[in-house]
């Protein structure tokens, strides 16, 4: 069984993000016979580890601005995993990491993936980009891309086809799961809201998630939906524009900003609404789009309808008038008619979440992802082989 090392300079826990999540899931899946991280990203008192399974090096060093400093702190990093963990392959969390790609397997003859997911390919297409990380990509062993419409992107950068796969984030079906009340954390969050029909969103808090297109929805429901509550878990920068529009739609009492919560109490927080919508749409000019969209895998898995934007790699996350609805993310007509329709029709409600909850425990757990990812893995390793023993004949 060949072991790698998971290479992930700025997204991984304790640093939250979609990113950080999919890097754990990936390291607990595969687990420390399969595989070993480096990260520049340090722990602090009280962090939860990445499980019993895989071993963690902590490095900022090895991530350094200054060349010198990072090339004396990766290559002694380097040294003592390759000593003690043996990995014979490379998994490099963005393209970013992947820069230094071409240099390891140069000096130590490990090949290499790249996940990628979309911004960051956006990013490294613009004419002005550093072309180190696209060089990166281009010269991985595979690519592995988490949606239809992000390995449609690494097609533009000149990846060919056979070193492309697809591969979506898994989603823990056994943390994610209905649950019943009582929800301290969510009742202390909705107040006097309590027992209204509600609205759940869970994402940073930038213009690309589609907040504000629920808030205008709810301006244009009126009174057909009383009493809606729409609660907003996360944080970030586009808080403060969005209270103001609350507020200018007459509905700052109900639209509930609940902060940062706990990866452990999200099903609580799943559990407690009717309806999940994250109507994300993409914003090329900023390179900001949506991969894929884990959090409507966790809603599915928690026995949620969803509602997403047909955006970005969002309708491979959701199947569409089966486990969600998908509509346009910058019509807010369109928005209040789903919205409506799953709070009209309990049973297309329920029967929604039935089915996602089934497709999420059929098609994306942990396990059949890592299963996955290992097979490319030892792929790329096979390849290598077989090139060496043919060039030695």
């Amino acid at each position: 069984m060949t072991k790698s090392l998971l290479v992930s300079g700025t997204y991984f826990p304790p640093q939250t993000g979609g990113i950080s999540r999919f890097m754990e899931g990936v390291a607990r899946s595969l687990g420390r016979d399969r595989v070993c991280c480096l990260t520049g990203v340090m722990a602090y008192a009280g962090t939860a580890s990445c499980g019993p399974e895989p071993r963690i090096y902590r490095r900022p060093l090895a991530f350094a601005r200054g060349r010198l400093r990072q090339a004396v702190g990766l290559g002694a990093t380097l040294a003592t995993i390759k000593l003690r963990e043996r990995p014979r392959a490379l998994q490099f969390a963005t393209v970013y990491d992947a820069a230094l790609g071409p240099t390891i397997r140069r000096y130590l003859g490990w090949p290499y993936i790249v996940y990628a997911y979309g911004n960051e390919i956006l990013d490294i297409l613009r004419p002005q980009a550093w072309h180190k990380p696209r060089l990166g990509l281009e010269c991985a062993d595979r690519v592995i891309a988490c949606s239809n419409y992000t390995a449609d992107l690494v097609r533009q950068a000149g990846v060919p086809e056979e070193r492309i796969e697809v591969i979506a984030p898994g989603c823990d079906s056994t943390l994610f799961a209905p649950r019943t009340p009582p929800f301290p954390l969510v009742e202390r969050l909705l107040q006097s809201r309590r027992g209204t029909p509600t609205l759940l969103t869970v994402g940073t808090l930038v213009p690309r998630k589609g907040h504000d297109m629920v808030i205008k929805a709810m301006g244009r429901l009126g009174n057909s939906v009383p009493d809606l509550t729409y609660l907003i878990v996360g944080t970030g920068p586009y808080q403060g524009e969005l209270e103001r529009l609350a507020i200018a739609e007459g509905l700052r009492d109900r639209v509930i900003f609940a902060g940062h919560v706990p990866t452990s109490q999200l099903p609580d927080v799943y559990s407690i609404c009717d309806v999940f919508v994250m109507p994300s749409r993409s914003r090329y000019e900023s390179q900001d789009v949506e991969g894929f969209g884990i959090v409507f895998l966790e809603a599915n898995a928690c026995g949620k309808p969803v509602i997403g934007g047909r955006s970005g790699g969002i309708p491979d996350a959701i199947a569409e008038k089966e486990t969600g609805l998908l509509v346009d993310p910058e019509d807010p007509g369109s928005i209040a008619d789903a919205i409506s329709l799953l709070l009209r029709d309990n049973c297309l409600a329920q029967q929604l979440g039935r089915e996602g909850r089934a497709r999420v425990v059929r098609s994306f757990s942990w396990s059949q992802t890592a299963e996955r990812i290992q097979a490319v893995i030892e792929a790329v390793v096979a390849e290598q082989r077989y090139a060496a023993a043919s060039h030695g004949a």
